[in-house]
């Protein structure tokens, strides 16, 4: 089992190797505004050791971030659409950062966040990727909503003219998690420990027999190291790769 977590965790949770990191942050839940979503499925990326990340050849504008003090998010974009949220982590200037990957809704979600069709694909970035390196409810599975009376967002029913997203797919994918999270390359920087905007919450404790580890998805290189970590049977979980059991 990893580390239990109260509350939102402290500096201290952040500042050890990314592997450790992203295990743990497994459960948690990542919220913004009205927005709280359970973390499913990440991908840890180190730095200068790390062929696949940003961080491999030191420090870039972009990259800067990951070198900085953990407990910070990086959110950069990739393929001209999608921006991805990261989780900064490890040792200051040693560079390493977990990719969220995947969330369930465990709030609501605004609808001006949720992708406008349950079969809109997205592409599957890794750090890596990119040159180089309404209201969904909670437990909704319909195959996909309807609007929320006055409220401006998206509550679970049935697809109706729109197809909008069902609720399981509304954060599945990094795109789709910083989407419905609410944020962009502005928050790059953001302190998640305090008081906000955004900020990462302890969740019930995942098992280690619940945890899948596998190959990194969307990357060229580092192809040999099992640094994806999923919740197994989650629905939200990235679609179409065959589950490899806990080792």
């Amino acid at each position: 089992m990893g580390r239990e977590l109260t509350g939102v965790p402290s500096r201290d949770f952040y500042d050890r190797p990314v592997l450790a990191v992203a295990r743990d942050l497994l459960g948690t839940t990542v919220r913004h505004g009205p927005v709280a979503l359970r973390v499913t499925e990440v991908e840890a990326y180190g730095g200068t050791d790390d062929p696949a990340s940003h961080a491999f050849r030191g420090p870039t504008p972009r990259s800067r971030v990951m070198f900085g003090p953990p407990g910070h998010a990086y959110v950069y974009f990739v393929y001209g659409m999608h921006w991805c949220f990261n989780v900064v982590c490890g040792p200051e200037g040693t560079a390493a950062a977990v990719l969220i990957r995947a969330g369930a809704v465990a709030g609501s979600v605004p609808a001006r966040h949720v992708p406008g069709s349950a079969r809109q694909p997205e592409p599957e970035p890794g750090l890596e990727s990119a040159s180089g390196a309404g209201c969904v409810a909670a437990g909704a599975r319909s195959s996909g909503t309807t609007r929320g009376a006055g409220t401006g967002e998206a509550g679970a029913g049935s697809a109706g003219a729109g197809g909008a997203a069902a609720a399981w797919r509304v954060a599945s994918g990094p795109g789709r998690f910083a989407r419905a999270l609410g944020v962009d390359g502005g928050f790059t920087g953001t302190d998640l420990v305090g008081s906000g905007p955004v900020t990462v919450h302890a969740g019930a404790p995942v098992a280690e027999t619940q945890v899948g580890r596998g190959p990194r998805i969307g990357i060229r290189t580092g192809l040999d190291r099992p640094y994806r970590l999923w919740i197994l049977n989650e629905p939200s979980v990235s679609r179409g790769r065959p589950p490899r059991t806990p080792a």
